[in-house]
């Protein structure tokens, strides 16, 4: 006899229109304070009001969208303040996981340390894709670090609010590799040598670098956009 199977999970409709916009308020389809119909909405992704307007309370809570007058939506703008602010909070959440990531036996520890030691300078397109991959490693192995289901679940809606800001402002890592690499190396060294202090310090100042870099973006696509109406 056929063993007998669990009924296979399919997505809410609230859930997949949810996860749709994330996706589209994230990579900057539906620009910061663009105005957001529900209706428009519903039409486009075939479904109706009702899974949108859901969405947009789950999209609030997550600061991906606000609410315009009384019953109006927008997509959240944001600001200098508000980069500075996420990189803050990306550095005190990522920063837990470091005393617990020295801790870790050597194959484990010795395997994160070194994942940025077989990048050169200048690096190819291939190459860089493979660095942004070992970025993203290193960094989130340190909030996975912290064990902590609250601080994982801060980080992914971080993680999308900075996205949200690179794609706005069309951030290139090639533009800042060549810094970028050296700074992972500083961190990486520091694992290796289980020095928590020193790993935060870098950590630190990898992550004030970045946030120079998005904030004199934002200051020139602001601009540029300021130009562009005033002619």
């Amino acid at each position: 006899m056929m063993a007998k199977l669990e009924t296979a999970q399919v997505p809410s409709a609230s859930e997949t229109v949810y996860q749709s916009l994330v996706r589209a308020i994230v990579e900057c389809r539906l620009a910061p304070d663009e105005s957001l119909s529900d209706r428009e909405l519903a039409l486009q992704l075939g479904v109706s009001r009702t899974p949108v307007r859901e969405a947009f309370h789950q999209l609030e809570a997550a600061g991906l969208v606000r609410r315009r007058g009384r019953i109006g939506w927008a997509v959240a703008g944001f600001d200098r303040r508000d980069v500075q602010e996420l990189i803050e909070l990306r550095t005190v959440l990522e920063a837990a996981g470091i005393a617990r990531v020295v801790t870790w036996d050597d194959d484990r520890l010795a395997r994160l340390a070194g994942l940025f030691d077989a990048f050169t300078l200048p690096m190819s397109k291939a190459a860089i894709a493979r660095y942004l991959k070992s970025d993203h490693e290193l960094h989130l192995a340190f909030i996975n670090a912290t064990d902590n289901r609250r601080f994982i679940d801060i980080y992914r809606y971080v993680e999308w609010h900075i996205e949200r800001v690179r794609h706005f402002v069309s951030y290139r890592v090639d533009r800042r590799v060549d810094q970028s690499l050296g700074e992972h190396l500083r961190i990486c060294r520091a694992l290796q040598a289980r020095d928590a202090p020193a790993a935060t310090q870098a950590l630190t100042e990898h992550l004030a670098n970045l946030k120079r870099s998005f904030q004199d973006l934002l200051e020139q696509t602001f601009a540029a956009a300021s130009a562009k109406e005033d002619e």
